[in-house]
């Protein structure tokens, strides 16, 4: 199954409406932002809220709760490797392997592909298209990839982070 999320627009209004491949809304993701907050719901079209992602701790690596019917499935945490970051989902077992600077990720479950996300359609990548194997995966799949969003445009909103890969030997 494939989805297209507009991550610009929830950047921008706090909230999107994803698509599937057939260019239908099918979901409602909102969002809130903050130093303590960070969270994100995904509802049915209808309103019905599926699950959502929630903040639990502050700190330059913050802990995310996965909440999927209001209980507890999965916690996230982000850690940095040398050249991509891994994020580990708990309790799903999935691991997430990609580049923040590139958009794109790959998660997996084991040696299985949970998901793969990558910018697609747009100069300024702010569409991100989600291929999801198996239909369970496609909630926390997609709040995952919001998070991971939200972690992409946090880094590119930080002037003091550095976003080229160069190295300098002080030539």
């Amino acid at each position: 199954m494939e989805f297209y999320v507009d991550v610009q627009t929830l950047h921008d209004t706090n909230m999107t409406v994803i698509k599937d491949e057939k260019n239908q809304p099918v979901y409602i993701l909102t969002g809130r932002r903050g130093i303590a907050n960070d969270g994100f719901f995904l509802h049915t079209i209808s309103g019905n809220e599926l699950g959502e992602i929630r903040q639990r701790t502050v700190s330059v690596n913050p802990r995310f709760d996965l909440l999927i019917g209001g209980e507890k499935v999965a916690s996230i945490k982000k850690m940095f490797g040398v050249w991509r970051e891994f994020i580990f989902v708990s309790e799903l077992n999935w691991m997430v392997i990609g580049n923040m600077l590139a958009n794109q990720y790959h998660i997996y479950h084991g040696m299985k592909t949970v998901t793969t996300i990558a910018s697609v359609g747009t100069a300024s990548e702010t569409i991100l298209k989600l291929d999801i194997a198996n239909p369970r995966d496609v909630v926390p799949g997609l709040l995952v990839a919001a998070l991971l969003d939200r972690w992409r445009q946090a880094n590119l909103a930080n002037p003091l982070v550095r976003h080229d890969v160069g190295i300098s030997y002080g030539l």
